[in-house]
């Protein structure tokens, strides 16, 4: 099984100075054997837009280890270099449109580390002016003590921050401060701890190609429409949004306006990668979370002061207890779905709350009379109360149908 963990790097007063993300292998306590690294940048990115990386690293700088690929295709442009810095683990020759991509980066003030770093790879040698952070293996490297001690001096007088890493006794940490290093890492000092196993909220196959389509076409409606419809695209989509943003978007068209076309489709590529598909047994959570996000629109159309898009969101998230293993309330803060939805969720005699009320009043029973009783409340007829029943789960049938394995 596979974990996120992070493990603490201190400087030279013993103080923890920022963190490295890093996926492990759970029962062998290391990177899976076999794993892209792309996929595994993927699964860290997608854990970070969830949790929100200034949690993860408790306000300080995360390190994620980020192969070249990852960079070129600009998808690191999703974080903040606030909380954020890469390392770059790359085994291949440096070119220019990775020293291009390292550079816009770094002019838009991301940090930037060198792992396992070595004069003797010449190939690693222009990357050298580009980074802020270089690590050595305490146990691994070709040098001995003395040119050790000289590599340290020469990276520091570039203004470089060396690292130690491995550090696994007391003894190879008292050495490490004997050569210079400015920070540490290792188990001595501190051991990896799990953040959450990889199981991310999952979404359904088949949005990443509708998103592709709409954003392809350049349909802002489309593609607001296809996220609405998938429960995990939307969390992730409004947290998102949300951590990026001074301002708190409410709606889906909202969050994708602000967000814009280009990197809406960089998000879904990040979370393409990860491959975190819904399972059957989510695929049926969804549809229910479907269902009740499209009756509860239908209803807010005919219901007196009804807002369409709060209703939807108000049903699409009403599950999250099921879903995303939170409680609906504490998940409409959490995207800042706003105060009338928030309230909805605790207070049923609100005006969405009523709504929501009947929404679950009607979707395990299609009996006459408590259909009739429903068409009273709306003011409508049974026949109508039937035909939205039967739109509602129409809807979230042909949505779903694609996303079985």
């Amino acid at each position: 099984m596979m974990v996120i963990c992070k493990q603490a790097i201190f400087d030279r007063e013993g103080k923890v100075a920022f963190y490295e993300v890093l996926l492990q292998d759970r029962s062998k306590g290391k990177y899976p054997e076999g794993l892209d690294p792309l996929k595994a940048t993927s699964m860290v990115i997608d854990m970070l837009v969830e949790i929100g990386p200034e949690r993860v690293g408790n306000g300080k700088l995360v390190f994620v280890n980020v192969p070249a690929i990852f960079l070129e295709a600009s998808l690191f442009d999703l974080l903040s270099p606030e909380y954020v810095g890469i390392e770059l683990v790359e085994n291949r020759r440096i070119n220019n449109e990775l020293l291009d991509a390292i550079r816009e980066l770094v002019s838009r003030g991301f940090k930037f580390s060198v792992d396992d770093f070595g004069f003797e790879k010449v190939d690693y040698l222009p990357l050298l002016g580009k980074c802020h952070f270089v690590k050595i293996n305490l146990k691994d490297n070709p040098y001995n003590d003395i040119e050790l001690t000289e590599v340290i001096d020469i990276l520091k007088s570039l203004g470089k921050g060396v690292i130690a890493k491995n550090i696994e006794t007391e003894e190879e940490y008292r050495r490490a401060l004997d050569f210079g290093f400015d920070y540490f890492q290792g188990i001595y000092l501190s051991k990896p701890s799990l953040l959450k196993d990889t199981r991310t909220i999952a979404f359904l196959k088949s949005t990443i190609i509708r998103m592709y389509n709409a954003i392809r076409s350049r349909d802002v409606e489309g593609l607001t429409e296809v996220i609405e419809k998938d429960v995990g695209m939307s969390y992730k989509l409004l947290k998102f949004v949300n951590y990026m943003s001074k301002n708190k978007f409410s709606t889906i068209r909202e969050a994708v306006i602000n967000l814009g076309l280009e990197n809406t489709a960089k998000l879904a590529v990040v979370v393409a990668l990860s491959e975190v598909f819904a399972e059957e047994q989510e695929v049926q959570l969804w549809k229910r979370a479907l269902f009740r996000a499209s009756l509860a629109e239908k209803m807010a159309e005919v219901y007196s002061g009804g807002s369409k898009d709060k209703a939807y969101l108000l049903g699409l998230f009403s599950l999250s207890n099921e879903v995303l293993g939170e409680n609906p309330a504490d998940i409409a803060r959490k995207l800042s779905l706003g105060e009338e939805i928030i309230q909805a969720y605790e207070n049923r005699l609100t005006h969405l709350g009523f709504i929501l009320s009947l929404v679950e009043l009607l979707e395990d029973t299609e009996d006459e009379v408590v259909v009739s009783k429903v068409a009273r409340i709306l003011n409508i007829t049974p026949e109508r109360v039937y035909e939205m029943l039967l739109e509602a789960r129409e809807e979230a049938d042909s949505i779903t149908a694609q996303s079985v394995a």
